[in-house]
């Protein structure tokens, strides 16, 4: 019996049950064989380290989060974050260059469904930079829930983190503002100066007039 860090699950995945006693959310391993107790164990480093990494790129996204934000955005982060980690991505040898469990993570909703809708692909170059795809500005207005004419700010951070050593992290901030009158403005590049390294989880957030914020994009290695 080991105690969750971070979260609050109930229910089984594969051969892990994640419980509630009392106050306290708990896990154990179905049965009592050794086999069953190491899932366990590898299932519990999974949690720490995610609740880790969520930890860091929260820090790096803290301009862009929500001022009433609690603890239900680092409860979905997190186990968001572990979805993924299951997947063994420290595993694939070759680039991730997009990750959708992480894709349309808001900021602002309290639901477990990614609802930041929001289409701003991400590319990187032979070097590893980073490219973000502005959309083309048109009627009717692309980006919902933007006024159909107007200024648009634009904060983006993308935020780097080595997922075997989540303290090392680093971030780059950008702020963009366009004049939208109805005239149609088309597509562009932004170039974000974060290199992507190999072994870390690159995630791009951005926040839309203060009005809308979450993660846009997210890759690996």
């Amino acid at each position: 019996m080991a105690r969750q860090i971070n979260t609050k699950i109930v229910g089984t995945f594969e051969s892990v049950i994640y419980y509630k006693s009392g106050d306290e959310y708990l896990m154990r391993s179905k049965g009592n064989t050794g086999v069953q107790a190491a899932v366990a164990k590898q299932q519990a480093g999974i949690l720490g380290k995610a609740s880790g990494i969520s930890a860091k790129l929260r820090t790096a996204f803290k301009t862009i989060l929500p001022a009433n934000t609690d603890r239900k955005l680092m409860y979905r982060l997190n186990n968001i974050l572990q979805q993924w980690l299951r997947t063994n991505p420290a595993n694939e040898k070759a680039n991730i260059d997009s990750i959708p469990v992480l894709q349309g993570f808001s900021f602002n909703s309290n639901n477990r469904e990614n609802d930041f809708y929001v289409t701003m692909p991400v590319t990187r170059n032979s070097n590893g930079q980073i490219n973000l795809q502005l959309p083309a500005f048109d009627s009717p207005n692309p980006i919902y829930p933007l006024p159909f004419d107007g200024t648009i700010n634009l904060e983006v951070i993308a935020a780097s983190c080595n997922i075997a050593d989540p303290a090392d992290i680093r971030s780059y901030e950008t702020k963009l503002q366009i004049i939208y009158t109805g005239a149609p403005i088309p597509a562009q590049q932004l170039l974000l100066e974060l290199e992507t390294k190999p072994g870390c989880l690159t995630v791009i957030a951005l926040s839309i007039n203060k009005m809308a914020m979450g993660i846009v994009w997210a890759m690996y290695n």
